[in-house]
């Protein structure tokens, strides 16, 4: 609990990230990096990792990596967010968008490792609906590609 100095109440702790984020000190804009590769487990499934934080500056860095590999005609996708503090609309606006394409082409997205603060934002949207999410990139790429049995075609009579 903190205190404040005009009023000596206790609020709680804010959860909410403030308004500019730190990297904006001293006029300096928000990183972000990007990575590609294929899992060492499973050479069908691309790994893109992300650090940084994902907003309207940084989204399209981000975008560019995953049509890319969209591009590249690899369709099972898991985006490691280890390292990812906060996603804007316009990140998560980049995970929806192509997720049609995706599983037309027997892929999925599957993302990995978020934090606390993010995973509870993906949640709220209800992201967790349509967008598989595991607690590591290992468990990601072991079972976020499992066929679907309710997917399969039935027999013809």
């Amino acid at each position: 609990m903190k205190t404040t100095e005009s009023d000596n109440q206790t609020q709680p702790p804010s959860r909410l990230r403030e308004p500019y984020p730190s990297q904006y000190n001293g006029g300096s804009l928000s990183k972000l990096s990007t990575s590609i590769a294929e899992s060492p487990a499973n050479k069908d499934i691309i790994l893109l990792t992300v650090s940084g934080d994902m907003d309207t500056n940084t989204a399209p860095e981000f975008e560019k990596s995953f049509l890319t590999v969209l591009q590249d005609k690899k369709y099972k996708i898991v985006v490691d967010l280890k390292e990812v503090h906060y996603i804007s609309s316009a990140g998560w606006g980049i995970f929806v968008s192509e997720l049609k394409r995706i599983r037309n082409e027997n892929g999925d997205l599957v993302l990995a490792g978020m934090n606390p603060d993010v995973l509870d934002v993906f949640q709220l949207l209800q992201f967790d609906s349509i967008l598989k999410y595991f607690p590591t990139v290992e468990t990601a790429v072991s079972k976020g590609f499992k066929a679907n049995p309710a997917a399969k075609k039935q027999p013809a009579r």
